[in-house]
């Protein structure tokens, strides 16, 4: 609320020193009451742009300050989310490399008893031509020996 009353003293009191062209006429009693009534609108307004300013300035901090929070915990989610991904990619790796392992050596022992079933095809192979051979060679001789090799 405005109070002119302690800015100016509207008492004004005749003297009998003051010559009458001196005294305050109601025209200049009102003139001067707008002069102060524009001085005082004056230093308000003066006043609301410096309060204004001020929170302008205030506002802009903490915006600045509430971006740079914003800032910090995006670059924090970031690395984290960086970490886990690298974390995640090395496990990856980690199972890759255990499976090829794994089926390096399924592989080997699959080879291994692919020689082995060779191996055993081929002994089986020498042994069938052996026995082949043996009946063959007793067909011919019981075949240039007549009936009797036969029966005997």
């Amino acid at each position: 609320m405005l109070s002119f009353e302690n800015d100016v003293d509207e008492t004004v009191e005749p003297s009998a020193a003051v010559p009458e062209a001196v005294q305050e006429t109601p025209t200049n009693a009102a003139a001067r009451m707008l002069e102060m009534a524009a001085v005082t609108a004056d230093r308000l307004v003066n006043d609301a742009g410096a309060e204004a300013a001020s929170l302008l300035t205030t506002a802009q901090t903490k915006a600045d300050a509430i971006a740079e929070a914003s800032r910090d915990e995006a670059d924090r989610a970031a690395a984290e989310l960086a970490r886990a991904h690298e974390e995640q990619a090395a496990g990856l790796d980690r199972e890759r490399a255990a499976a090829l392992a794994s089926l390096a050596q399924e592989k080997s022992a699959l080879e291994a008893e692919i020689a082995s079933l060779r191996q055993l095809e081929s002994d089986h192979r020498s042994q069938l031509r052996r026995s082949l051979t043996e009946h063959l060679h007793l067909l011919d001789t019981m075949s240039q020996g007549g009936p009797t090799a036969i029966a005997g």
